[in-house]
């Protein structure tokens, strides 16, 4: 496990943590369908200019596989997450956005034919458990309306479990900024008609144009190429395991910024959701303390990344 990996899957949390954030302030104003078109348009303008013409070229002559991943990985989820952000928390948008490494494995076994092996499928549960940690120790605070947000959040995550394999199976070779852009290049054309549809129900304000801004710029330009190079690197299982960071820094960023208090629930969880990406990535200790665990009588064995 390389450095610039770590610290690409260490920003990717960060950012998509706050992406829940930004889209439980945009909600109350914006329709999630606006929100996400918003969200893709304006990431995919500022990206295009990365790529030139012959990219671009590029993009249009596989414009089948953009399309199937524009859907997944971005136009369905999106708008579901948005959606959802209108009934439930912005930590529990997070925390469901969390089954990703769960649908992904899901999806490897059906279509790939890779079933986990025992190293990670205790790695998985063992994200599931700091995760069940933090949102059990901080509260829900759910209404009644909430099982149709649950759902759809819920169905956001299947969403992308299906597109990192697909890219892994059939876009691996492509430029990360450029698979970035072609999908946001499709997702805009795919959601804009829901889009222009849902204009008049929005109220625009300052708060809600900040939102979808720090949606595109620094939860979707910045972070999905440096996701894409991850996932080309390393695959989609182990790449899907970034969504464990998602509700430590969910909860970090309201901690920040909104007054929220940090509980001894969420250091907990936060420790487990490490001990997970330690045994999924296979993340290497320092020599003196590698040293220390070997003359222990636990021996752990290297995980394969090779899904």
């Amino acid at each position: 496990m390389s450095p610039t990996i770590l610290l690409s899957l260490l920003y990717c949390g960060a950012a998509f943590g706050g992406s829940f954030l930004f889209m439980r302030l945009a909600a109350p104003e914006l329709p999630a369908l606006l929100v996400a078109f918003g969200r893709v348009a304006f990431a995919a303008l500022i990206l295009a200019p990365f790529v030139g013409r012959a990219g671009l070229t590029a993009i249009r002559c596989c414009w089948r596989d953009y399309l199937v991943v524009g859907f997944f990985m971005a136009a369905a989820p999106f708008a579901l997450f948005a959606f959802a952000e209108r009934s439930i928390t912005a930590g529990l948008g997070s925390i469901l956005n969390a089954t990703t490494p769960l649908w992904t494995v899901i999806v490897l076994a059906a279509w790939l034919r890779q079933p986990p092996g025992g190293r990670r499928i205790a790695a998985i549960a063992i994200g599931f458990a700091g995760v069940a940690v933090i949102v059990g120790g901080e509260g829900l605070g759910l209404g009644s309306d909430a099982l149709l947000g649950i759902a759809a959040a819920t169905a956001g995550a299947a969403c992308y479990g299906v597109a990192l394999t697909y890219m892994r199976r059939h876009m691996a070779s492509q430029p990360p900024v450029q698979l970035a852009l072609g999908q946001l290049i499709a997702a805009t054309a795919l959601l804009a008609p829901g889009a222009l549809l849902s204009v008049g129900e929005a109220t625009v304000s300052a708060e809600a144009v900040a939102a979808v801004a720090g949606l595109a710029i620094l939860s979707t330009a910045i972070a999905w190429p440096l996701l894409f190079r991850v996932n080309r690197d390393v695959g989609p299982l182990a790449t899907s395991t970034v969504t464990f960071l998602n509700p430590v820094f969910g909860t970090l960023w309201g901690a920040l910024f909104l007054g929220e208090t940090v509980s001894p629930a969420f250091l907990a969880g936060s420790l487990l959701v490490f001990a997970s990406l330690a045994l999924v990535l296979d993340l290497r200790l320092p020599g003196r303390l590698r040293g220390t665990l070997r003359r222990s009588p636990v021996v752990v064995a290297p995980a394969k990344l090779d899904e």
